[in-house]
């Protein structure tokens, strides 16, 4: 109970400095502090103007089918995509070659390749510009590996077997 006495002194004093330092704001320059105060809440108070904002989006927004509102309700697929399809296997290309001729002189066959200009004699085992491997030589069809792909390629001879 001796404590509302030094409280009720409390309150009182807190009160009395408050009314204090109103005074005190009031003596100063209160008038321009106010008018300022009241034209910067106005201006802030005013609506900006939107107008460009509203034009960008609509002119980035996509155009809805069918009226001016989107198809809320339009058929949506929820099955997932077909896989990609995979690369391309990497294939040999053509022979640069054209039989010419055969040559058979009692040993292993031999067959006259022509490129551009140029003819060659080659038999099974010989390596042709670093990427061909002569692989068979037969009257029907010469055969080649190309090295890069270790791919098989055949050449025909038009002859019979």
């Amino acid at each position: 109970m001796k404590r509302s006495p030094l409280l009720a002194g409390a309150l009182v004093a807190t009160l009395a400095a408050a009314w204090w330092a109103a005074g005190l704001d009031d003596e100063g320059a209160p008038a321009p502090q106010r008018a300022a105060r009241k034209a910067v809440r106005r201006d802030v108070a005013a609506p900006p103007n939107l107008d460009g904002l509203t034009l960008l989006a609509r002119e980035s927004a996509a155009p809805p089918r069918g009226g001016d509102r989107p198809d809320l309700f339009s058929p949506r697929s929820f099955v997932p995509p077909p896989p990609p399809e995979p690369p391309a296997v990497p294939t040999a290309p053509p022979l640069p070659f054209r039989y010419s001729g055969m040559l058979d002189d009692g040993g292993p066959p031999a067959v006259f390749l022509a490129r551009q200009d140029e003819i060659r004699l080659v038999r099974a085992g010989d390596v042709l510009d670093g990427r061909y491997r002569v692989s068979a030589v037969s009257r029907a069809r010469v055969d080649f590996i190309y090295l890069p792909l270790n791919a098989s390629q055949s050449l025909l001879t038009g002859a019979l077997p």
